[in-house]
C-alpha cells in the first residue's frame, strides 16, 4: 500500500502555512532523497513570501485586499500540494525501501496520513537513579543515528544544547541542575538528512 503524505493546509491559519511552507522548504533544501524537487523550492519560498506580504497588506484593510491575500493563500497550497505528491513519489521508490517511507516523508517536514503510529516518532524522558540525570529513549531507525536536544527555556530558538550524537535510540544526560524544568527534542539523522523534531518534552529534574 502506498504511503501518503498528509498536510491539512486548510487547517492551517495564514502564518501558520507560511511558517509550514518555510519549515518545509528548510527540510528539502539539501535533503539527498530530494535531488529535484517539483515545483522548485524557489517557487514555494517566493509565495509564502507573497502570502506573510498580503496578509500584512490585509489587516485592517478591505476586501480587496483580502481577496488578494485568499489567491496568494490559493497559490502556495497549490504548491505545498504538488511539493506533497513529489514528496510521496520518492517516499514510495522501491530504491528506498531499506529507509522507509514514513522516514523520507517525516525528513521533508511532512507528516504521514492516516495512522497514529506513523506519525513522527515519540520519545520518551525517564529519571536516573542519579540526581541531575535523565534517559532519552526513542524508537530504533536503520541507516541513521539519533540527535538530542535540552533547554530551560524552550520558547528561545537559540537556547537548544546539543547532546552527543548517538547510534543507539538512547541517551543519558547527565549534569542538569535538580528542580529545574528541562526541555527535551529529538530528531534522526538519516542518509538523506535529518527528521523533524520530536517534542519539546518537559519533565522536572530530580
Amino acid at each position: 500500500m502506498k504511503t501518503k503524505v498528509s498536510l491539512g493546509l486548510s487547517r492551517k491559519s495564514v502564518l501558520e502555512l507560511v511558517g509550514f511552507a518555510k519549515h518545509v522548504v528548510s527540510n528539502i533544501t539539501g535533503n539527498a532523497f530530494f535531488p529535484s524537487p517539483t515545483p522548485a523550492l524557489i517557487r514555494v519560498s517566493d509565495a509564502a513570501d507573497a502570502l506573510q506580504t498580503a496578509y500584512d497588506h490585509a489587516q485592517g484593510a478591505g476586501p480587496a485586499q483580502t481577496a488578494v491575500m485568499n489567491q496568494a493563500r490559493l497559490a502556495l497550497e497549490t504548491l505545498l500540494t504538488a511539493l506533497g505528491h513529489y514528496v510521496e513519489d520518492v517516499a514510495n521508490d522501491p530504491v528506498n525501501v531499506n529507509t522507509g517511507t514514513d522516514a523520507i516523508i517525516l525528513s521533508a517536514g511532512m507528516d504521514v496520513k492516516n495512522t497514529f503510529s506513523r506519525q513522527k516518532q515519540v520519545f520518551t524522558i525517564r529519571r536516573d537513579e542519579l540526581p541531575g540525570s535523565v534517559i532519552l529513549l526513542a524508537g530504533s531507525v536503520r541507516r541513521g543515528s539519533h540527535e538530542w536536544q535540552y533547554t530551560l527555556d524552550s520558547t528561545n530558538p537559540g537556547a537548544w544544547t546539543s547532546v552527543t550524537s548517538t547510534t543507539e535510540a538512547a541517551v543519558t544526560i547527565p549534569g542538569l541542575e535538580s528542580g529545574k524544568r528541562y526541555w527535551f527534542r529529538h530528531r534522526s539523522i538519516l542518509p538523506g538528512g535529518p527528521t523533524a523534531y520530536d517534542g519539546p518534552i518537559d519533565i522536572i529534574v530530580q
